[in-house]
């Protein structure tokens, strides 16, 4: 009998020993939420005592040096916050005036108006002829080819002029004009109004 009481006492011993490693367990993870808890309220208080101190209010001498460093840190975040905002501004406005920019292929042949008046080639933009001095409307600017006789202007794939009716790819220029001052005898240039010599208005 006295070995089977024996057994008991060791076998109550192991028990008692396992329930209290359970509830040991189970204290310090009260200790640990508790502790959690705790540092939630004080982020609270200190929060508390920041806003009075952003606001102009009065602190302890102790928190003044807390919430200066704090105030610093929230100035550097800000700054790099004002950084990214920069470039990201930077970046949209390339992106906005590369998609604006008209797209001119690499090696293309600048645009050019001829004159339906005489035929001169004139570089694109040009409101006034550069052989004649007639006035261009760029946005007529004629795309076929122009007589050589006539210096009209035709549609793209004519073949003959739709004005004097000369075959455009033999067209040989006819000669020009020669236009003489009356006021002067001063040879003049075809398609001008006015003598360059002493200012007689041309015929």
């Amino acid at each position: 009998m006295a070995f089977f009481d024996k057994l008991s006492d060791m076998a109550k011993n192991i028990g008692d020993k396992t329930g209290d490693a359970i509830e040991t367990t189970k204290l310090n993870s009260k200790i640990k939420t508790e502790h959690e808890a705790a540092g939630e309220e004080l982020k609270k208080i200190g929060a508390f005592y920041y806003e009075r101190f952003a606001q102009g209010g009065e602190v302890a001498p102790e928190v003044q040096e807390a919430c200066q460093a704090a105030k610093g840190h929230y100035e550097a975040a800000a700054a790099a916050q004002a950084e990214i905002d920069r470039i990201k501004a930077e970046n949209e406005a390339a992106r906005a005036a590369a998609e604006s920019a008209p797209a001119q292929a690499v090696g293309q042949e600048p645009e050019e108006i001829t004159c339906p008046s005489c035929g001169a080639a004139n570089p694109d933009g040009t409101k006034f002829c550069c052989g004649c001095g007639s006035k261009l409307d760029a946005s007529a600017a004629p795309a076929g080819p122009v007589c050589l006789i006539c210096g009209a202007a035709n549609t793209p794939g004519t073949k003959f002029c739709c004005e004097c009716g000369a075959k455009l790819e033999a067209s040989v220029p006819a000669e020009p004009e020669k236009k003489v001052c009356p006021g002067c005898g001063t040879e003049v240039a075809p398609g001008v109004k006015f003598c360059l010599e002493c200012g007689n208005r041309m015929e």
